[in-house]
């Protein structure tokens, strides 16, 4: 018998709850940044990017504040041997400039280690943001790089070789499942 058979799921976070979640971070965002002149929402490639598609609707929805979408595209899995890149919401190459003085928020579905969002922070430095924010659906607990989520939708401690999937884009309805 294979070891995929024993695989248990449990949904952490079913739809409802995920809208719930990014309602609450948005106005959260909001009240802590509603003097800034630019609010900009960094999408990590993956589900980070659909995540971060709903929180800038969000936002929309809710305030007249200037709010602009981006993706940082890297590999996750290695991100110092592979180029990373900004674009903007069709794909063309970001202009640096554009951001200067903005609130940044880099979004992303789960934080485990630390390090996707250590890089996509460092690669915007450059930009010259007025400050920068993270932000995530699941933030798991297991650092190993000094990064904190500021805006969290759900905290859970779970053992080291669990796995959280988050599922926002189909098929199915949205959930973040704990694998174990």
């Amino acid at each position: 018998m294979s070891s995929e058979a024993h695989t248990q799921e449990a949904v952490i976070l079913d739809a409802q709850r995920i809208e719930r979640c990014i309602q609450r971070i948005a106005r959260q965002i909001l009240e802590d940044h509603h003097t800034a002149p630019l609010i900009a929402i960094a999408a990590i490639n993956g589900q980070g990017t659909v995540m971060a598609k709903r929180l800038v609707d969000a936002l929309d929805a809710i305030s007249t504040q200037a709010v602009q979408g981006f993706t940082v595209a890297l590999d996750k899995d290695a991100p110092l041997d592979h180029p990373i890149s900004v674009t903007d919401r069709h794909g063309a190459a970001f202009e640096a400039g554009s951001l200067d003085g903005a609130t940044i928020i880099v979004v992303d579905d789960v934080l485990n280690s630390g390090r996707t969002l250590l890089h996509a922070v460092a690669h915007l430095l450059p930009y010259r943001p007025r400050t920068i924010a993270t932000c995530v659906l699941v933030d798991r607990i297991h650092r190993r790089f000094p990064v904190r989520a500021d805006y969290v939708g759900m905290s859970l401690s779970t053992n080291l070789k669990a796995h959280i999937d988050v599922r926002l884009s189909g098929p199915g309805p949205d959930a973040a499942v704990l694998m174990d």
